[in-house]
């Protein structure tokens, strides 16, 4: 249908994932039967990212994924902290909530992919850029996100 209508994969597929989570009366038994089959799809994902990647493109980007890194965790940690706030959440989780939201970087990386395919020339400088700082979110995130996890007392030890 996605594809009928011209509209992104992507997106419908978070819309239609949204739409089963928040209506359907049993959606969590169908979720939890496709985790386990999950993970190779998102593999794969990932792997076809990475060969997208040409280094050389790298050099042409210059200081952008620094200022990219620098814009994303500002925005997720500050929006995580707003949104807590807002829902009423205690103080302690409201102060850490952004942070454990860092390692969250498949969606860019999916859109990247799709203005690589929409739009060529502007994706020639998105995607790299995109890759590249998903490499560093998923190394030093979960880090940041498990010391965060810990600080807002949700686990034992970091």
């Amino acid at each position: 249908m996605a594809a009928a209508m011209e509209v992104s994969c992507l997106l419908a597929c978070m819309v239609l994932g949204a739409t089963v989570a928040n209506r359907a009366k049993h959606h969590t038994r169908p979720f939890r039967e496709i985790e386990g089959a999950s993970e190779p799809f998102m593999a794969l994902f990932f792997f076809l990212a990475g060969y997208k990647l040409e280094l050389s493109a790298l050099s042409l980007i210059g200081l952008a994924p620094v200022v990219y890194i620098i814009a994303r965790s500002v925005g997720l940690i500050v929006g995580g902290h707003l949104g807590a706030k807002l829902s009423s959440a205690p103080p302690l989780i409201s102060r850490y909530i952004g942070w454990c939201l860092l390692p969250q970087a498949g969606l860019a990386l999916g859109m990247a992919l799709l203005v690589n395919d929409r739009l060529p020339v502007l994706g020639q400088w998105v995607l790299p850029m995109i890759i590249s700082t998903t490499v560093v979110f998923e190394i030093v995130a979960p880090l940041i996100a498990r010391w965060s996890l810990w600080q807002a007392e949700e686990i034992k030890s970091p």
